[in-house]
């Protein structure tokens, strides 16, 4: 967990310790003590733990976290300055000092950071260790008295966060199936509040809400109030939600079918939402490191228009830029282009995420690529191997007499002395049939049909960079 470092905020520098501003301690919020603590040596004070805060319900400006009893000088002359508490997480790390007045207060905010930054949002109780340092002078010189330790326990102030939420109405039934699921990442909910579902237009008016399991559950109970509503108008591309039940009516979104496809974006942690109309074009982009980020040459394809793009990318990194490319929609503009940050329902396989450019961490090589601009996923998959397979070898796609090599310089797979027959073949990679391809040499597609075209040099083009089409030779 990240960790977050305050400056030490010495006399007075919040306020001072020995305040007794009135407007100060008119917003003071004491929690309760669950059970009597050990209160631990301040010099000839002390402190003592107090309960667990929990921050939702603290609605004041500052926060009672330790009951103090502040240590007196014994000088006549000595007067206290200030107090400063230092936090610690369960982890170490560099301490959070901040202020705290004699009565043990601090800004709501400050608890707030000190708690999220040590463990998080999710609305757990957590302990955090303290101690306190108080800071004396007499005029002439200065000194401190040190505390034990002791412990804030608190819990954030955060929405409660389903682990799943579902799309109701829309292009699917206003039921309780389940069937339209919305996307999360691999992250905790707490830490990633981000929920998409991307569904296919009607071409017509679409009216749709969504909830978790006990919504849904309960809509085949025949009660709808626990769905979730747009605050706004129905037709509102963005805004806020809550549920039904706090709103005058069931408040559903509306979309007006115009677009191919509709993205609808849920950010549970501040019950906002987007509605992202999508059309798709033909092809995407591969632009990268392969030839020094200046030729956008190799592409995927969606033949469908919907969104879903594959293919496959020679991927290198001559230059030491490392093995990182993005994709344009237009060859040469980086205007609207998709980089990490588009895929946000998650990047697997052989790829990751490079902090806005995609990394393939599998080196240099070809990879074959499912980009899913609908629903914000990305997926790589290096070519180990690339082999004919057909009925010449007993459709053997581990056959390693019929491995092909890759040409690095003109993006294409290679083989002299193939064995094809008329019977019909094909290619296959990774001697797996999870990704093979067939069809008319031409245009050859996943999964396609048997070739039949014989010949003993065989080059296969998989990327695109010189045609619209996957296409291989045969002499």
């Amino acid at each position: 967990m990240k960790k977050i470092l305050f400056g030490a905020l010495l006399f007075g520098t919040l306020f001072t310790a020995c305040s007794e501003d009135d407007d100060y301690n008119a917003g003071i919020a004491t929690p309760q003590t669950s059970a009597p603590t050990v209160a631990q040596s301040f010099g000839n004070g002390s402190v003592a733990e107090v309960g667990v805060i929990n921050l939702a319900e603290v609605t004041t400006e500052t926060v009672q976290v330790a009951d103090i009893v502040a240590p007196q000088p014994t000088s006549e002359t000595a007067k206290l300055d200030s107090m400063v508490i230092s936090f610690t997480g369960e982890e170490g790390g560099e301490p959070i000092l901040t202020n705290i007045q004699e009565d043990g207060l601090i800004p709501t905010t400050l608890l707030t950071s000190v708690v999220e930054g040590f463990y998080g949002k999710r609305p757990t109780e957590r302990t955090i260790k303290a101690s306190l340092v108080a800071y004396f002078s007499d005029g002439n010189e200065s000194f401190l008295i040190n505390s034990g330790d002791f412990n804030v326990k608190a819990i954030p102030a955060t929405p409660n966060i389903s682990e799943n939420y579902y799309l109701i109405g829309g292009p699917g039934e206003w039921n309780n199936s389940k069937d339209q699921k919305f996307i999360h990442s691999d992250k905790d909910v707490f830490e990633d509040p981000i929920f998409t579902y991307t569904f296919k237009s009607t071409g017509s008016e679409m009216w749709f809400a969504f909830g978790d399991d006990e919504a849904i559950d309960a809509v085949g109970e025949g009660v709808w109030n626990k769905l979730f509503g747009t605050k706004g108008a129905s037709t509102d591309l963005a805004g806020s939600f809550d549920y039904r039940y706090n709103l005058d009516g069931d408040h559903s979104f509306c979309v007006d079918g115009s677009a191919q496809f509709y993205r609808i974006t849920l950010n549970m942690l501040d019950y906002s939402y987007e509605i992202t109309p999508l059309n798709f074009a033909p092809f995407i982009y591969f632009i990268g490191a392969t030839d020094g980020w200046t030729n956008a040459e190799q592409k995927l394809a969606s033949p469908n228009f919907d969104g879903i793009y594959t293919g496959y990318l020679y991927i290198a990194d001559p230059n030491g830029w490392g093995n990182e490319f993005k994709f344009q929609r237009v060859p040469g503009s980086w205007d609207d282009e998709i980089n990490s940050g588009t895929f946000a329902g998650g990047i697997s396989g052989d790829f990751e995420d490079g902090g806005g450019n995609i990394r393939a961490i599998g080196g240099e090589g070809v990879y074959y690529v499912e980009a899913d601009l609908a629903s914000g996923t990305l997926k790589g998959t290096r070519i180990n191997n690339m082999n004919l397979v057909g009925d010449f070898n007993g459709w053997n796609a581990g056959d390693d007499a019929q491995q092909m090599t890759w040409d690095a310089e003109n993006y294409c797979y290679v083989i002299t002395g193939a064995g094809v027959s008329a019977n019909g073949w094909k290619f296959t990679a990774n001697n797996a049939w999870d990704i093979n391809l067939g069809g008319a040499i031409d245009n050859l597609t996943a999964n396609g049909d048997n070739l039949g075209v014989v010949g003993s040099t065989i080059k296969l083009y998989p990327t695109r960079k010189t045609s619209d089409n996957i296409y291989c030779t045969v002499e």
